[in-house]
């Protein structure tokens, strides 16, 4: 048995109840894997946040689109409703690309990390006391790692920053250098940097997907909206003919009837 207009009407509305709910997560899940991103843009480039940026604007612009498409459910009104179905077809393209965009940097981030890395560090390696080197330090302590390659790589320069061993400062007022490092991390940065981005990449796609699979739900009760307004119009248009035909085609009994004969009257005298 289909169901009623009435019935798509409050599925749509309880669609788009959640269609709002999923932006709001969408929003704060991008938001934290572009933030651990960004905190590395230095080392990683900024090629690499473009996917969680169109997934935090697609976030924005599908709480408006839920709006849209609640206001046209209520209107039970079928273009509006069926271009609100078409603005929730395009969110959702949107964020299959997102996903398909962010694989794509995912499978090629290790050439474009290793580059990058190894040209900001030939920029800084020769300045000690700027952000670039407080960058570094903080790369090094989290990572627990040493230049890109390795250690060597600060054979250029004569020495080895002491964020190298973990004694190096997170803030230079609050744990200065020490002189005392006597293990320094062997490890490069750049392949532990390739696996952390990796990751938020990989995060950035699944969410990406997730998104675009659930919200898909919404473009078939919106257009099944659309056709059940369609279908409840075509009934009243039916009803109304149906009903004016019987109006028109029922005769008027009383134009038929024969003439009575007038009533005989007594003759006066």
């Amino acid at each position: 048995m289909a169901l009623s207009s009435n019935c798509w009407k409050y599925l749509v509305l309880t669609f788009n109840v959640l269609f709002a709910m999923s932006a709001v997560v969408l929003f704060g899940a991008s938001g934290f894997l572009l933030y651990r991103l960004f905190v590395y843009r230095h080392f990683i480039g900024v090629n690499v946040e473009y996917p969680a940026i169109l997934l935090l604007m697609m976030a924005i612009i599908t709480c408006s689109i839920a709006w849209i498409g609640w206001r046209t459910a209520k209107s039970m009104h079928q273009i509006h409703v069926i271009l609100a179905g078409i603005l929730i077809l395009l969110v959702v393209i949107i964020e299959f690309v997102c996903f398909v965009w962010a694989m794509v940097v995912w499978d090629n981030i290790e050439i474009d990390i290793k580059t990058t890395m190894t040209a900001y560090f030939l920029e800084t390696s020769t300045k000690e006391t700027n952000p670039d080197s407080i960058r570094w330090d903080r790369l090094h302590v989290k990572f627990e790692c040493c230049g890109v390659s390795g250690p060597s790589d600060y054979s250029s320069t004569g020495h080895v920053p002491f964020s190298c061993c973990g004694q190096g400062p997170l803030d230079s007022i609050q744990k200065p250098y020490t002189a005392d490092c006597t293990t320094v991390y062997q490890r490069g940065c750049g392949n532990l940097l390739h696996v952390y981005a990796k990751e938020q990449l990989l995060f950035v796609a699944m969410v990406a997907l997730i998104a675009s699979v659930i919200q898909s739900t919404g473009i078939f009760c919106t257009f099944f909206l659309a056709h059940a307004i369609k279908e409840k119009r075509r009934a009243s248009i039916r009803t109304s003919t149906i009903a004016r035909e019987s109006t028109f085609a029922a005769p008027d009994d009383s134009l038929l009837a024969s003439p009575t004969a007038p009533a005989q009257t007594l003759p006066k005298y």
